[in-house]
């Protein structure tokens, strides 16, 4: 028996699917979510550092609160994905939508 080969497109579409799944779980687990978390901690941190500081009278230096740690990892490809990613939740969305309107005037 011969194996049937997937055609170049159904592997392309196949890979763009897998890539999705793995956007959209990052996107639900919260990973991005505890990175927030993180800055609100050191955030209120910072704030009772400078209320201590406020209270004992000694001198307040600004720029010793501002905490800019954060690095920016995005990338063309990155913003690439989230995207296509945005593009075809829309794309499913209003896809599912216009099956259920048609499934409805059906029955």
């Amino acid at each position: 028996m011969k194996k049937k080969k997937l055609h170049p497109i159904l592997k392309i579409l196949i890979c763009l699917f897998i890539v999705y799944i793995a956007l959209f779980i990052a996107n639900i687990s919260g990973y991005y979510e505890g990175k927030i978390k993180d800055e609100v901690i050191v955030t209120e941190e910072g704030i009772k550092e400078f209320e201590e500081k406020v209270q004992n009278g000694e001198e307040i230096d600004i720029t010793a609160f501002l905490k800019n740690d954060r690095e920016d990892y995005s990338s063309s490809m990155s913003n690439l994905g989230d995207n296509l990613t945005s593009g075809i939740e829309v794309f499913i969305t209003d896809g599912m939508k216009f099956v259920s309107d048609v499934v409805k005037s059906l029955f």
